[in-house]
């Protein structure tokens, strides 16, 4: 028997949920704003990044305000209320520039907008998936399925680049396999 697609994508979201929460636990304000290199991106930045993306995507799909505007995350964090703001074409400075508030906050706004993911999923069938929604680069649409895609992918890949950071920081043996 198939799962089906929304009920595949939470299960994916909920296991990489796991180590990205893992993989934050116990992180001070250095920590999160550290960079391996001047070039890379600290955990701080990821996380919010990660978050601004499903937000984004979600958004999308929806037809809906940002939670970042709407629940004026944006203030929390010290920027401003541009929905653009995420991330996406960040230079190196702009990257550095960027001040993480501390993990609980983080995680606030990243649980805010999984919640509000989750209650979307809950109303959509396979059949919506072929919806057609803005594509991410503004130019004409997309079915849905294509977001839901990326959305899916974008946090696989942040998490993991927020667990390989954690381990450059910490070491090994802070995830529990």
């Amino acid at each position: 028997m198939a799962i089906p697609t929304v009920q595949f994508a939470k299960a994916v979201l909920d296991r990489n949920e796991a180590i990205l929460f893992a993989a934050l636990d116990g992180l001070d304000a250095d920590e999160l704003a550290r960079q391996p290199g001047l070039d890379s991106n600290p955990i701080g930045w990821l996380m919010w990044h990660l978050t601004r993306v499903q937000d984004n995507h979600l958004s999308a799909m929806e037809e809906s305000e940002h939670v970042w505007l709407r629940d004026r995350w944006h203030e929390r964090f010290g920027r401003g209320d541009d929905a653009s703001d995420r991330g996406r074409g960040h230079t190196s400075d702009e990257v550095r520039d960027f001040r993480s508030p501390g993990v609980d906050v983080l995680l606030a706004y990243y649980k805010a907008v999984r919640g509000r993911t989750d209650a979307f999923l809950e109303t959509v069938s396979d059949e919506d998936l072929d919806r057609q929604v803005p594509n991410v680069t503004g130019d004409g649409t997309v079915p849905m399925r294509v977001r839901l895609e990326m959305t899916l992918v974008d946090n696989i890949q942040h998490s993991g680049q927020i667990a390989y950071l954690r381990g450059l920081l910490k070491g090994k043996g802070w995830f529990a396999s």
